[in-house]
C-alpha cells in the first residue's frame, strides 16, 4: 500500500519539526512547503491526500491558497486543514469561508491532528504498521 501523503504548509521551522515528525511516525509521507507560492507548485506536482496549512505564510497567505485548491476542479477534494495559532472564533468562520475542512489552533495536542487526519478520510488501516490504534480508538470514542 502506498503511504499516504500530507503537504505541511508551514514557517516556523520549530513547530514544522514537531507536526512533520507526528506524521511520520503514523507512516506517512510529509512533504513539506515553506510559503504560499511553494505550496501551491508542490500541490500541482505531488497532488496530496490532505493539507496541513498555516494562515500566516510569506509570499501567498493559507486563505489565498485553500482559495485556490477548491476553485480548481482537479484539487477541490484534497481536504486543507487549517493549523494556525490565530484561534478565536471569527478566525475559524474565516477559514471556513475559504474552504477549509478542518481547523486546528496552536498549541494542538498530537490526538488532535490524528483525530482530524481520520476524520478526513485517511482510515486507520492505512496508516502503517497500525502503531497509534489503542490511541486512535481512544480519540474516536472521546
Amino acid at each position: 500500500m502506498l503511504k499516504k501523503r500530507i503537504l505541511l504548509v508551514e514557517d516556523n521551522p520549530t513547530d514544522k519539526k514537531i507536526i512533520s515528525y507526528s506524521l511520520i511516525k503514523l507512516g506517512l509521507k510529509v512533504i513539506e512547503a515553506n510559503n504560499g507560492v511553494e505550496a501551491i507548485e508542490k500541490i500541482y506536482c505531488e497532488k496530496p491526500d490532505l493539507v496541513l496549512l498555516d494562515i500566516m505564510i510569506p509570499k501567498l497567505n493559507g486563505y489565498a491558497v485553500c482559495t485556490q485548491i477548491k476553485s480548481d476542479t482537479q484539487l477541490q477534494k484534497i481536504p486543507v486543514i487549517f493549523c494556525t495559532s490565530k484561534n478565536d472564533e471569527s478566525d475559524y468562520h474565516e477559514a471556513m469561508k475559504y474552504g477549509a475542512d478542518g481547523y486546528l489552533s496552536k498549541p494542538f495536542k498530537h490526538s488532535e491532528i490524528i483525530a482530524m487526519i481520520l476524520e478526513l478520510g485517511i482510515t486507520k488501516a492505512e496508516i502503517s504498521e497500525n502503531k497509534y490504534i489503542p490511541t486512535l480508538k481512544k480519540v474516536v470514542l472521546d
